[in-house]
C-alpha cells in the first residue's frame, strides 16, 4: 500500500523524506523528527535563600505571577514553554513550527524576559519585599523532537540541550549567555565575546557570548560586501524628486515601495537615505520595521522610533526608560504641536509599554484611545519635522496591522511640516 503524508494526505513516492505536496517530513509522521532548534534556559538565582526567607504560601505566588510573567513573554516571541523544573524555564524556539528567525526569536525573548523581571520586581517588592533575578542561557542545534510528547516527556532531546543548560548555569545573576552558533543565526543584537568557556560535562571549551541587547543600526544584505545598485535610477530618482517637494512645500507625504521578495526595496531605501545624508543640510531621519509575529507588536516600528529618538536601551530599567522618554519628549512635544504634552508623552509611553493603558486612559471608549494614540503621533512626528525636513522610514509595512496602516495615513496626511514617509512592502501581502 502506497505510503501518505501525515499532514495533508498526499500520496508519498518511495523514499521521499518529505511531501511533495505540503513539505511536511515524512519522518513526523513517527512522531519524532530531528529539526534545528534554539533552546533557552532560565533560572532564578539563589532560589534556595528565597525558600528559606519566604512561608511556603508566599513562595508559590512569587514563582506563580514569575512563571506566569516569563511564560507570557517567551509565547510574545512565538517560543513554546517545554516545561518548568523547579524554579528554572526551557523553552523551545523551532517546535512545533520552524521559523527563519527562531535564534532572534530567542534573544528577543530572553531580553523581554528580563524586561518582564525588572517590572515584576516593583511588585514582588512591594507585595513580598524580594527581588528576583534569572540567569539565561542560549544555543542552537540539532535535537530530536517529539509532537506528542506525553506529560513529563521531553518535546526535544541532544546535546543542544544540555549546552543550553550549562550556559546557563555559567551564567551570573542578570546575565544571557548566547552560544556562537545562535549569535551566527542572529542579527541586530549587541553581543560581548566571553571566548571558549569550560562546560560540565563538554571536553572542548564552548564559545559563548554575553547578550547586551538589540542593536540599533540593523542592515540587510552581506556585511561588507557593497556593490553599485543596477537598474533603479528611475526610482531613485522618484524618490529623490518627492523629497525635494516635500521639503519646497513643507507638507508630509506617504510613498509606499512595491516590489517582490529579493528585486532590492531595502537597497533602493538604503540608497535613498544615503543620498539624504550627504545633503547640505541632512534631513532627520528615523526608522523602524513592521513584525510577522508576536504580542503587543501594533506599534512596533513607532516604539523603535521612539526608544532610538530617547535613547532608551533593552536592559534599561522601567523607571530610567520612562524618565528617558520624558527628558526627549520635554524638549519636542511643545503646546504648539500638542493641546497637553505631558498627556502625549504618557500616550507615547504606552506605544512602548512604560504606560498603563488604564492608567494613562482611565474609562477613555476604545475608539477615544485610538484618538489620542493617533493625536500624540501626529504631534511627535511634528515636532521632529518642525526642526527641519523629516524622513521616516517603515520596513516591512506588509506586516503591519490596520491600526498602525490607518495611523501612517492620517499623520501622513494631517502632519504640518516637512514630512516623507516612506514604506517598503511586498504586494501580495499588503
Amino acid at each position: 500500500m502506497a505510503q501518505t503524508c501525515a499532514g495533508c494526505g498526499a500520496q508519498l513516492p518511495e523514499e521521499a523524506r518529505f511531501c511533495p505536496a505540503c513539505g511536511r517530513s515524512v519522518a513526523a509522521g513517527s512522531g519524532e523528527e530531528r529539526r534545528v532548534v534554539t533552546i533557552l534556559f532560565a533560572d532564578v538565582a539563589d532560589s534556595t535563600g528565597l525558600g528559606e526567607r519566604l512561608d511556603p504560601e508566599q513562595l508559590a505566588e512569587v514563582m506563580q505571577a514569575y512563571f506566569a510573567s516569563m511564560r507570557e513573554e517567551i509565547a510574545a516571541e512565538g517560543g513554546t514553554v517545554e516545561k518548568f523544573i523547579g524554579d528554572a524555564v526551557m523553552a523551545v524556539f523551532g517546535v512545533p513550527v520552524a521559523h527563519e528567525d527562531d535564534a532572534s526569536r530567542a534573544l528577543r525573548a530572553a531580553l523581554r524576559m528580563r524586561t518582564r523581571l525588572a517590572r515584576l520586581n516593583g511588585e514582588l517588592e512591594e507585595s513580598h519585599s524580594v527581588r528576583l533575578a534569572v540567569r539565561i542561557g542560549i544555543n542552537t542545534g540539532e535535537v530530536v523532537s517529539t509532537r506528542s510528547a506525553a506529560p513529563g516527556e521531553a518535546m526535544v532531546s541532544g546535546d543542544a540541550v544540555n549546552v543550553a543548560a550549562r550556559l546557563e548555569q555559567s551564567a551570573s545573576p542578570g546575565q544571557v549567555l548566547v552560544a556562537e552558533r545562535t549569535s551566527r543565526a542572529a542579527r541586530g543584537f549587541s553581543l560581548r565575546s566571553l571566548g571558549p568557556l569550560a562546560l560540565r560535562g563538554k571536553d572542548a571549551g564552548v564559545g559563548a557570548l554575553e547578550l547586551l541587547g538589540t542593536a540599533h543600526a540593523r542592515r540587510r544584505g552581506i556585511p561588507g560586501l557593497h556593490a553599485p545598485m543596477v537598474g533603479r535610477d528611475a526610482e531613485v530618482d522618484l524618490l529623490r524628486s518627492l523629497y525635494a517637494r516635500v521639503a519646497a512645500e513643507g507638507r508630509p507625504h506617504l510613498v509606499t515601495v512595491y516590489g517582490d521578495p529579493g528585486v532590492g526595496k531595502s537597497r533602493l531605501v538604503t540608497e535613498f537615505t544615503a543620498w539624504l545624508k550627504a545633503l547640505d543640510p541632512p534631513p532627520g531621519i528615523v526608522r523602524g520595521r513592521c513584525l510577522p509575529y508576536g504580542i503587543g507588536v501594533t506599534y512596533f516600528p513607532l516604539a523603535e522610533i521612539l526608544k532610538r529618538g530617547a535613547g532608551v536601551s533593552e536592559s534599561d530599567a522601567p523607571d530610567v526608560a520612562r524618565q528617558r522618554v520624558r527628558d526627549h519628549c520635554s524638549g519636542l512635544l511643545t503646546a504648539e504641536v500638542a493641546a497637553d504634552p505631558q498627556h502625549a508623552t504618557a500616550v507615547l509611553g504606552v506605544t512602548i509599554g512604560l504606560e498603563e493603558v488604564a492608567t494613562v486612559f482611565g474609562d477613555v471608549e476604545p475608539r477615544q484611545v485610538r484618538t489620542h494614540m493617533h493625536a500624540a503621533w501626529r504631534s511627535y512626528f511634528a515636532a521632529l519635522a518642525g526642526v527641519g525636513p523629516l524622513v521616516v522610514v517603515v520596513e516591512d509595512i506588509h506586516w503591519a496591522e490596520d491600526a498602525l496602516l490607518d495611523l501612517l495615513d492620517e499623520v501622513a496626511d494631517r502632519v504640518p511640516g516637512p514630512a516623507l514617509f516612506v514604506c517598503p512592502s511586498r504586494p501580495e501581502l499588503t
